[in-house]
């Protein structure tokens, strides 16, 4: 559905910000991105929604492809109304507008106002809190309302594919489970596919497909959701478990041997 093929992009022509990487994302699959701060996670998901300009971002090779059809040199505008909608880190709700008011301008791609009207139902039964706050001004939700309107707002356009991006950023445990159980039930019961970029590596997996492991803009390390869940390097460095399942303390661990694991 999804395929990036040896994609390189470049940040204002002179930083590689991604070195080749190559994805490939299923019809109704839950995919995850997994890194550390910098690993070039929120770069790929920028370059899919072809909002690179803004960004001073640039594809130098490679290919994207969306159902069969070059993405490299579409429009953010092309790609929303192809189906693929990006839940930016951050939330970036329009605060000063009512939670309605968001949720109208998420459907400003559909052409049947019918349409919004039956997904805004569908979003309420999601998100029963957010029928509650239509009337409230978004800005002054807490941050897992906030998060859940971002994830409406992208719902309520019908969308192909949904790009998350951190949407366990700043929140409590509690709501994060929340939310990743919404995730999950949106995936299977609207069967939409989802692209989730995560560094809280225990919960994504747990709800995913499939992942991809990312290093200095490169994919290192890849399989099922399950499998990178036993992996003795993920269990290590990214839930923090040791072979025996006692906690590490990340200070006795050198980088080069994480750097070392990866690529041998």
């Amino acid at each position: 559905m999804l395929k990036i093929t040896n994609l390189e992009t470049t940040y204002n022509d002179i930083i590689l910000a991604l070195k080749g990487i190559s994805i490939q994302i299923n019809p109704g699959q839950i995919v995850t991105l997994l890194g550390a701060n910098g690993a070039g996670k929120t770069t790929t998901i920028n370059t899919i929604s072809g909002i690179r300009n803004t960004i001073n971002l640039k594809v130098e090779n490679g290919d994207i492809e969306f159902e069969g059809e070059n993405l490299n040199h579409r429009g953010p505008h092309e790609i929303v109304s192809a189906g693929i909608m990006q839940v930016p880190e951050g939330r970036r709700i329009f605060a000063e507008l009512t939670v309605d008011d968001n949720l109208k301008i998420g459907s400003y791609s559909l052409s049947d106002r019918k349409q919004f009207k039956k997904n805004r139902a569908m979003i309420f039964d999601f998100f029963p809190i957010l029928s509650q706050r239509t009337n409230q001004l978004a800005g002054y939700m807490s941050g897992g309302e906030q998060q859940m309107l971002a994830i409406a707002r992208a719902l309520v356009a019908s969308p192909k594919v949904i790009m998350l991006d951190e949407p366990s950023l700043g929140l409590a445990p509690l709501v994060v489970r929340e939310i990743f159980d919404i995730i999950s039930r949106i995936n299977k019961e609207e069967g939409i596919t989802i692209l989730l970029v995560e560094q809280n590596a225990n919960m994504a997996l747990s709800i995913s497909h499939y992942g991809y492991i990312m290093e200095n803009g490169r994919i290192v390390m890849e399989g099922s959701g399950k499998e990178l869940q036993q992996d003795d390097d993920i269990r290590e460095f990214y839930l923090g478990l040791s072979e025996t399942g006692q906690r590490k303390n990340y200070r006795n661990i050198k980088h080069y041997k994480r750097r070392k694991r990866w690529l041998s």
